[in-house]
Formats: structure tokens, sequence, C-alpha cells
């Protein structure tokens, strides 16, 4: 059987940079959290981005929607991440909640990503939205 490289810590490193831009707005430092081209899936659509700038703009939009709503930030549970070859992994996200600035719930997702590792680092290349407790 073919041991794989354990990347735990190295994925919760990037999750912890790519949730700090989340929260600090910073659109450009969340890109580059994102491998080009990336997609992202979610209940309504599938969006494929196919570099740096077209996620920008998408983030700009989307943040617009958010603060419309109150947004203040993003809050996560579990991190877990799964090797399945030498240079990806798996990696779900439990309890990701986006949060009001009086605290109360705008959603609560759970999210299921692919990160490969880049002559760089890890980066995420797909995102796929999923409704709490999917695994279950």
């Amino acid at each position: 059987m073919l041991k794989l490289h354990q990347p735990q810590k190295e994925i919760e490193e990037l999750f912890d940079r790519y949730l700090t831009a989340w929260n600090g707005r910073d659109f450009s430092g969340v890109a580059e959290c994102f491998s080009q081209p990336a997609f992202f899936l979610t209940p309504d659509m599938d969006i494929s981005i196919p570099d740096h700038s077209t996620l920008v703009a998408m983030l700009q939009k989307m943040f617009a929607g958010f603060e419309a709503d109150g947004f203040s930030h993003t809050e996560v549970g579990e991190i877990s991440a799964r090797p399945c070859a030498e240079r990806m992994t798996i990696v779900d996200v439990k309890a990701i909640s986006r949060l009001r600035m009086d605290g109360s719930v705008i959603e609560v997702i759970d999210g299921h990503y692919v990160a490969r590792r880049t002559d760089v680092g890890w980066k995420f290349s797909t995102v796929v939205v999923c409704v709490p407790g999917w695994e279950d």
C-alpha cells in the first residue's frame, strides 16, 4: 500500500491564510490561496475561474451581497485533510458559519475542497458548497 504524505498541518495553515484574507476582505489574498484555473460548485451554479483577476472580481461582487445582509465575518469548525494522491488532498470543513455584526447567523454550510501542492505550496483548486452534515 502506498504511503501518502499527511498534509493536515499544511492544509490548516492554508485555510488559516484563506480565512484571514476572507475576513479581512483581502480579495487578492483570498485569490492567492487558489490555483488557476479554479472551480466552484454551489447548489445553484458551477463557476469556472480562469485567473486571479476573475476571482477577485467575483469576490468583490459576492461580498457586496454579503455586506448588504450585515455580514461581519466567517468562522469554521473542524478541518480534515485526506490525501488522495502524492500532491493532492481532499479537505472537508464543517460548520462554515457566516455571521452578522450582531452575531446572528446568515448561513451555515460545509465545504468540500480539493487542494493541490504546487511549487509554491498548497492551493485550493476546487470548492464544493455542501449542506451541513452531508457526510453523515
